[in-house]
């Protein structure tokens, strides 16, 4: 391997890792600059585009008619230029005024809700150079992620996983609200997160309204998954690595091998070119010198994975020092394996394969052959992301949505009614699908998140109602039946109770007692 040319800064990543020169700025075919003289012409100083073509600003003032500006209605909009390519809107508010709108202005006022679009959508600018917008329809999007199991979640710019896709389970979707960490918070380019995809594995994914948008270009939430892709339901625990001793692999080359295998908790359902390598250079101030003295970690990303525990590394394993699983600080359910290297000897990339034995093995190269620069074939064996007051209209039940939502609370009435904690759990499962249903046929935000909330109050009561129906029911069995076990129907059921309780159960208390339960039973 080639040693890559050393940046400025303390710490980079070389290898996969491309370091990416400043974008500069270009007067066409968007106007995305800003100067102390006329506006129309680019400087050095670049900004979202103050303008755009004839064609996206028909569309874009088709889009926002009939929408609302600061509450009040607009009227309609014109679109109206001051060059052959430089096109800007004016639109007309319902209380008289006439406006001068320019792109970026509509982009802000569009993220700070001071631009509202009618029939509950949201205009979004995927692309943060250019003047391209889409509309989000919000109730499209909230149907399919109610429905949705899986999310194809797909890393960005900038990760060492860039372009590379895994398929997780989702546990819930939400709309952030006031009670949410990141309520009212922005990305890097100004937008809101809105919503919060929940996934079994215990990540978050926080959603803008243009990441919703994107997802729906894309299909990222699944309603169906083809058997043939697997799933990421829970996040793998590391447990142990082991060194592989150093072997000869290939005589005829010189080609010598030795590897980490990483272990883990359950059989690894992920293919092997998930699990990305990168060279980091970290550069530290010599005490002795006072100089900078730079220092090579070769490190190997592994997502949906997590180190709960202690797990001891080595000293040294042939060229590779300070050998540790690091818990990656900037990602979820990240670790990765870091090993101190001399970037002169390491000639060949490491080959990580995925064996059947629930671990990953990485397997390191070492050749005096100058002339190889990919590692020979292996063996491998691989196993196969101000509303309304009241959701209610005033005088009687109208819409589709406060019918059903009406049967729910019904629902729930009863249910806390029932004096057997067994029938009652049953109750308000049926109320669960019940929301759901629901929640399909509501037409405002406002609307489903009085049904999320609802939600989230029965997922939050369950899982203790749930335990505390459990441990009665076996305590009562041993006393009648003097310590014989449970019926196997009994215990189907119970279990089966328990295995809901486990999904929704976030408390670490809870899951013990559950786990507990579960081996009681089984």
């Amino acid at each position: 391997m080639r040693r890559q040319p050393r940046a400025q800064s303390r710490a980079h990543a070389v290898g996969t890792v491309r370091l990416r020169a400043p974008r500069a700025c270009s007067a066409r075919p968007e106007r995305a600059c800003h100067s102390s003289g006329p506006k129309r012409f680019p400087t050095a100083s670049c900004a979202f585009p103050e303008y755009t073509s004839r064609q996206k600003a028909l569309k874009l003032a088709g889009v926002l008619e009939k929408g609302y500006f600061k509450s009040i209605k607009i009227s309609s909009v014109f679109v109206k230029n001051i060059g052959e390519d430089d096109y800007y809107l004016q639109a007309l508010l319902s209380d008289g005024s006439s406006r001068k709108w320019l792109v970026n202005r509509i982009r802000e006022w569009t993220q700070t809700d001071e631009l509202i679009l009618s029939k509950n959508r949201a205009l979004v600018f995927p692309s943060a150079g250019t003047t391209d917008f889409g509309v989000l329809e919000k109730n499209d999007f909230y149907r399919t992620a109610l429905n949705a199991t899986a999310y194809v979640k797909t890393f960005g710019k900038h990760d060492v996983l860039e372009g590379k896709s895994l398929v997780l389970g989702i546990l819930r979707f939400r709309i952030l609200q006031k009670d949410d960490s990141n309520y009212l918070k922005t990305n890097k380019n100004g937008d809101r997160y809105r919503y919060l995809l929940e996934l079994e594995n215990g990540t978050h994914e926080y959603l803008t309204y243009t990441d919703a948008f994107l997802i729906m270009q894309r299909s990222a939430l699944l309603e169906e998954v083809p058997e043939t892709v697997n799933v990421l339901r829970k996040s793998y625990k590391v447990k142990e690595i082991n060194k592989i001793p150093l072997q000869l692999e290939d005589e005829l080359r010189d080609i010598w091998r030795f590897g980490i295998e990483v272990v883990f908790d359950k059989p690894v359902m992920t293919d092997a070119d998930k699990f990305p390598y990168r060279v980091v250079e970290v550069k530290k101030k010599d005490l002795n010198t006072g100089r900078l003295k730079s220092s090579f970690f070769l490190q190997i990303v592994f997502p949906n994975a997590e180190k709960r525990t202690l797990v001891k590394g080595f000293r040294k394993h042939e060229y590779l020092y300070q050998v540790k699983i690091e818990t990656d600080k900037e990602h979820q359910n990240r670790v990765i394996l870091e090993a101190k290297i001399n970037p002169d000897v390491m000639d060949l990339q490491p080959y990580v394969e995925v064996t059947d034995r629930n671990s990953i093995i990485v397997n390191y190269f070492m050749s005096q052959n100058r002339d190889l620069t990919q590692p020979p074939d292996l063996p491998v064996t691989q196993s196969p992301s101000e509303v309304p007051r009241s959701v209610f209209t005033p005088d009687k039940l109208e819409t589709e949505f406060e019918k059903k939502y009406m049967q729910v609370l019904v629902l729930l009435r009863e249910a806390q009614q029932l004096q057997n904690i067994n029938l009652r759990i049953n109750a308000y499962f049926k109320a669960l699908d019940a929301l759901k249903k629901a929640s399909m046929s509501a037409k405002n935000d406002i609307q489903i998140t009085q049904a999320l909330n609802q939600r989230d109050v029965l997922l939050r009561t369950l899982p203790k109602l749930i335990i505390r129906n459990v441990q009665m029911t076996i305590l009562a069995n041993k006393l009648d039946q003097q310590g014989t076990k449970a019926s196997p129907e009994l215990s189907r059921e119970l279990l089966a109770q328990l295995a809901q309780a486990e999904r929704y159960a976030f408390n670490e208390d809870q899951q013990h007692k559950i786990a507990s339960l579960q081996k009681i039973l089984r």
